[in-house]
Parts: structure tokens; sequence; C-alpha cells
């Protein structure tokens, strides 16, 4: 007899995956962490999204439905005007430039370039982008979201890329 024509071994092969996924989706959606709206008050981190690590022009931040977008213009030599998108409206935003690991620069105020609160904008010197990070701290509706994101989005593209 055939291992494959036992119908209980045959039953169990095909039962097993369905009876799996069945049980992985529905313990999450028993157990599992459900998003909430940010309150008043508390403070949030903000995750760094896969393009702060590579030399996209671009660096995005979230916390569930909260997201910022920051992007570069180079104003010669020595100097870069980082802007600063939102999606929801912002109160302020404060940035530090962190270099080589060393967190001595007191933050400083993003001005608004909007009258809705969605695009900030601020003038800083070029960081390194293999070793310097930016800190950053938006408020929105008496919520706080900080975030710790790589320059290396930053860096100037190559002719291989």
């Amino acid at each position: 007899m055939s291992f494959w024509k036992n119908k209980h071994v045959l039953i169990a092969t095909l039962a097993a995956p369905v009876l799996g996924l069945v049980s992985y989706y529905g313990v999450g959606a028993i157990f599992g962490e459900k998003p909430k709206p940010a309150e008043a008050g508390q403070s949030y981190q903000l995750v760094e999204k896969p393009n702060c690590r590579y030399n996209s022009g671009q660096c995005g931040l979230k916390n569930v439905d909260f997201e910022l977008t920051l992007s570069y213009e180079r104003g010669g030599a020595d100097r870069l005007l980082l802007k600063l998108v939102s999606e929801n409206p912002l109160n302020g935003v404060k940035l530090a430039l962190v270099q080589n690991g060393i967190d001595e620069d007191m933050p400083r105020d993003m001005r608004s370039t909007s009258d809705d609160g969605l695009s900030w904008s601020l003038d800083i010197s070029v960081p390194d982008p293999e070793r310097d990070r930016l800190h950053l701290v938006a408020l929105s509706q008496q919520t706080l979201y900080f975030g710790d994101v790589a320059t290396k989005f930053t860096a100037p593209k190559t002719e291989n890329e």
C-alpha cells in the first residue's frame, strides 16, 4: 500500500497547513495588540523606514497613522536645506544633528514653510552620511513624536546607482 493512498495521511497533509494558518491569525486577532489613537500628553517613538539607510534622497518616519518625510536640497558646498513634510499638522519641530555619535548640539527649531503646519525646513551643515544621525521631535495636538534617523539618505548618488 502506497503512503499517499492512505486517506488519513492525505487528509492530515491537507488539513495541517489550513489549521495552522487559521490558528495563527485567530490568536493574533483575539490576543494581539490593537493600534490605538495617540493620547494628548504622551510621547511616541517614530520608526525610520528603510529608505533612510541608503542614498535615496528621502527618509520616512512612521508610527501607526503619523508619518513624516525628510528630504533635502544642497545649499552650497557645506550647507544643506533639510525639508520635512508631515501628513498631520504640526505645532513645532526640533531637530539636532548628532555628529560622530556625540550629542553636543542643542536642538534647533525648524521653521514652518506653510500655513497649515505640514511643511517645515532647516538649514544645517552637511552631515557625514556614514556616521552622523538626526534626532527629531515633532509636536502635534499636544502629543510628542520623537525619532532618530541615519543621514545616509543625504549622500550624493554615485554613477553606479
